[in-house]
């Protein structure tokens, strides 16, 4: 839809609000003549307005630009094992609508996009807006994701393997659909619009139901070659299950047998608790065993910062938002235990700022940067 330069102009006006062509050419360091003929593009396009004029102290006034941000609209989907969220995004990430819908009695996946399809539908009617007016549909699930093909290799909460997703609903709504990994969709959404933008590096992790890592790196989630990389739940942080331990819970990875949602829940059901009781417990067996979890979590952050040394750490997810000072309690004093202080002196660790539709939101932003490059 846009070439290079005009992704790159783009996202300049987009974060720039009010800017001219002569402080873009001075941005980019190219002429002003070329400036002007890629805007001129943009506003054939209907992404970009002029909207106004500045005066400056000699020569002629600078006339204003503006992005569009209503040009397009963009879907995003989180699609898991009990639920669906949906939202519908303009191109800075600004939530039009939204809705949330049980899905856990659907056990067939084609069920679940059949239903997925039509709720886009009625929520797109509800907003009057057609489907030429859509960029593109987004969807973040709880899954492998290859990075090249767009299948979803594995989903164990779904039982699906090796599933072309983005195919099955690109057929359906007649749009472009990408598919990623919610976890990679979360850090999407922290490095546009939370305590991740304007960073260069971070990484976050991903305490929910299940464990998991993404990677910002230069400016970009990174999904690894094979879409492997943050599988943060399979590190291993000691050697004490055996390996027919392993093979019997192959969905379930070392450090999620350690700490993660899954077991918690498991746990509390075990002791007639709930999950709340389990982090606030000052004393006794469930605070020592979340204590002896979260010094396995910290072994594994330690081991994020030396590999690749990034300027923050973001604890994202329903419980490392909700229960982030209870979880640095243990994390912070570990860290200085296992680390020398080089390592650890300009540590930056942060609680996610969104917290409702971040994975949908994150998917939906998706879209943009696959459409538009921006």
């Amino acid at each position: 839809m846009l070439t290079g330069l005009e992704s790159q102009i783009l996202r300049i006006i987009s974060e720039n609000d009010g800017i001219s062509r002569q402080q873009i050419a001075q941005k980019l360091k190219i002429s002003k003549p070329i400036v002007s003929s890629v805007v001129s593009e943009l506003i054939n396009k209907k992404l970009v307005v002029e909207s106004g004029t500045v005066m400056i102290q000699s020569g002629r006034p600078r006339v204003k630009l503006s992005f569009v941000r209503d040009s397009w609209y963009c879907v995003g989907l989180e699609i898991d094992e009990n639920f669906l969220e949906i939202v519908i995004s303009d191109l800075l990430g600004n939530i039009l609508d939204s809705l949330e819908e049980n899905i856990s009695v659907r056990t067939d996946f084609g069920e679940i996009v059949e239903f997925s399809c039509k709720k886009i539908h009625e929520i797109l009617s509800k907003n009057s807006i057609s489907l030429n007016k859509l960029l593109g549909v987004g969807i973040g699930i709880a899954g492998m994701v290859d990075p090249k093909t767009g299948k979803v290799r594995t989903a164990p909460a779904f039982e699906v393997k090796d599933l072309d997703v983005a195919s099955m609903f690109s057929q359906k709504l007649n749009t472009s659909t990408f598919v990623m990994n919610r976890v990679k969709a979360v850090a999407f959404t922290e490095y546009r619009i939370g305590v991740a933008k304007g960073l260069e590096s971070a990484v976050f992790i991903f305490f929910d139901s299940g464990l998991g890592a993404a990677l910002l790196l230069d400016g970009r989630i990174h999904t690894g070659y094979f879409g492997k990389a943050g599988e943060l739940g399979w590190m291993v942080t000691d050697f004490s299950d055996s390996d027919q331990e392993i093979i019997q819970k192959m969905n379930f990875g070392h450090l999620a047998r350690k700490i993660s949602g899954h077991l918690l829940n498991e746990i509390s059901k075990k002791s007639k608790t709930n999950i709340e009781e389990i982090f606030t417990q000052k004393q006794g067996l469930l605070e020592e065993f979340l204590e002896k979890g979260l010094k396995h979590l910290a072994a594994a952050v330690a081991n994020m910062l030396l590999v690749f040394d990034p300027q923050a750490i973001i604890f994202k997810g329903r419980l490392g938002q909700r229960y982030f000072d209870r979880i640095m309690e243990t994390v912070l004093p570990e860290l200085r235990k296992l680390l020398p202080e080089q390592f650890y002196e300009n540590l930056d660790i942060r609680k996610g700022k969104v917290e409702k539709f971040d994975v949908a939101l994150g998917a939906a932003f998706m879209v943009r940067q696959k459409v538009m490059n921006m």
